[in-house]
């Protein structure tokens, strides 16, 4: 792992990224969850390394290496993304998300004059915007979406805070979770925060506007993202194929990991 910070532009704010794989390799940008960083498992480096992909992670604002930043929708993050790629000397690249870094992948696929060939998305969270995502949706996830959607700023940051030791206990076994975590608590929750006011706005584009190919995984036994609100966010692309990840975790498998990789080597 090559982890490192980078300069959007020469007046632009730092972010965080870690490479894997190989250098030389396609490149894919991955966008890590709520609870994350740049910081992957080993497996990770090994499958890219062997399937000739260049994996660059990079961490949204209050998470790892990038300090917080205010961002009006998640559709500005495909901007925020361009001179990261420049400094990175990524022209064409795939793009990938995990769980609430999903919506950030098809940012960068749906904006105007997009690099993006392919979006993969891994337990990735739905378009909860559109009336038939939202009815395969429990009413307590709404309920906690609109608690994320109504409540300021300070609140939120207290509200994770507070759940916080809660997180470190069910990721005791998770060194790469515990790092994110330490790392979160360093941004004062800054992080999560702001994930969950942007995940509960109108993101600025619909899924409609992404016309690239996207790949899915999901478990029908997920119980944080529903399989049905996937499926319904996968019928509303353009041109999405979704695949049962047959492990019943929201953490993507290892079998979906090595199908993902396997993907990208044939092309």
């Amino acid at each position: 792992m090559n982890r490192r910070t980078v300069k959007g532009g020469a007046d632009g704010p730092i972010w965080g990224v870690a490479e894997y794989g190989d250098p030389s390799g396609r490149v894919l940008l991955l966008h890590h969850g709520s609870i994350g960083s740049a910081v992957l498992p080993d497996f990770w480096d090994e499958y890219a390394r062997a399937a000739g992909v260049r994996l660059i992670a990079v961490e949204r604002p209050g998470y790892g290496l990038t300090p917080p930043l205010e961002m009006p929708s998640i559709a500005a993050w495909a901007a925020l993304m361009e001179p990261v790629l420049d400094a990175c000397g990524v022209t064409e690249f795939d793009v990938a998300g995990i769980s609430a870094g999903a919506p950030y992948a098809y940012a960068q696929a749906a904006a105007p004059g997009s690099r993006v060939r392919r979006v993969w998305v891994l337990s990735g969270l739905p378009y909860v915007d559109d009336d038939g995502v939202r009815s395969h949706c429990p009413a307590e996830a709404l309920t906690v979406r609109a608690f994320y959607r109504d409540t300021p700023r300070d609140e939120l940051i207290a509200h994770f805070t507070e759940a916080a030791p809660g997180w470190a206990e069910a990721f005791a076994d998770h060194p790469t979770a515990r790092t994110a975590l330490a790392e979160m608590a360093g941004h004062g929750y800054l992080g999560p925060a702001r994930e969950v006011e942007l995940q509960t706005r109108p993101w600025g584009f619909v899924p409609g506007d992404i016309t690239r190919p996207v790949r899915l995984w999901h478990t029908p036994d997920d119980d944080i993202v529903p399989y049905e609100a996937v499926s319904a966010t996968a019928a509303l692309l353009p041109d999405a194929v979704l695949t049962r990840q047959p492990e019943p975790t929201h953490v993507p498998s290892d079998t979906t990991v090595r199908a993902l990789f396997a993907e990208l080597a044939a092309g």
